[in-house]
């Protein structure tokens, strides 16, 4: 289901979100946000699959982060730094007490904004990825945590065909609940621009669709609604019988639509 909330205060900030089991027997993906007048957080989590409790893990990853911020809003790096480490202490703890999910891990992406200052930082661990886009165009995005991001198979938008993203295999060599410190990767603080958007998705979403794709959806869309279901589409003509989860959580700043709209309008 989609999702979409305006907030009229400081920066104006809208989201949409969709999260889908593909053709999984369940869900292991985990989508929150906190929006307010001063601030806000977005977080996506998916369950390390091969480990029982993803889907749990998943959901601890997102409340824990989300509440930490909430009790102290901030967008400087220690502090996120700590919000993602109370999620990975949080995961630990309920593995002590849960002996058949004693493995249970989980990917984590962030954004932090101070809708005041228009500063924004982001954090990841794992290879649930954000995506960074001024006037419809791809600024950055998050580097994986996994040995196909290191080899560069991940290098071109779309993943590696199949296989779960085991850490015992040692595809992704960091998530949260494998190791009892969180090695966060945080980014560095950027000062927001009207139409800024951004997108936060997990593996399975970018391993169907590439970068291109969320370029030109954008800059078709009227909303951060109306992307979201031009990749939610574009994300369906390409599932088949194994594919994983597949969430995405999407953040507009200001009004990119007009923005990306007149960028692409200009001569060359």
């Amino acid at each position: 289901m989609l999702e979409a909330t305006r907030a009229a205060f400081a920066v104006p900030i809208s989201t949409s979100q969709f999260s889908c089991v593909g053709e999984r027997s369940g869900n292991q993906d985990a989508i929150g946000y906190h929006l307010d007048e001063h601030n806000a957080c977005f977080v996506v989590s998916d369950g390390v699959g091969g480990n029982a409790g993803g889907e749990l893990a998943a959901r601890i990853a997102v409340d824990t982060a989300l509440n930490t911020f909430v009790d102290h809003p901030s967008v400087a790096a220690d502090d996120i730094r700590h919000a993602v480490k109370a999620a990975n202490d949080a995961i630990l703890a309920r593995q002590r007490e849960l002996a058949d999910q004693s493995r249970m891990s989980a990917t984590i992406v962030s954004l932090f904004v101070d809708r005041a200052s228009g500063q924004a930082t982001w954090a990841h661990v794992g290879d649930s990825r954000l995506y960074w886009f001024r006037r419809g165009a791809l600024m950055q995005r998050t580097e994986d945590h996994s040995l196909s991001e290191r080899s560069g198979e991940a290098a071109m938008g779309n993943g590696a065909n199949g296989g779960e993203r085991l850490v015992k295999t040692n595809l992704l060599y960091r998530a949260l609940g494998a190791r009892a410190t969180a090695e966060t990767t945080v980014s560095a603080s950027q000062q927001l621009a009207d139409g800024d958007a951004f997108l936060l998705c997990t593996d399975g979403l970018w391993q169907l669709i590439s970068q291109q794709v969320m370029e030109r959806s954008l800059q078709l869309a009227d909303s951060a609604e109306e992307w979201l279901a031009l990749l939610r589409r574009a994300a369906e003509a390409k599932a088949d019988k194994s594919q994983d989860n597949y969430s995405a959580l999407a953040v507009w700043v200001g009004f990119p639509q007009q923005v990306t709209l007149a960028g692409t309008a200009r001569p060359a």
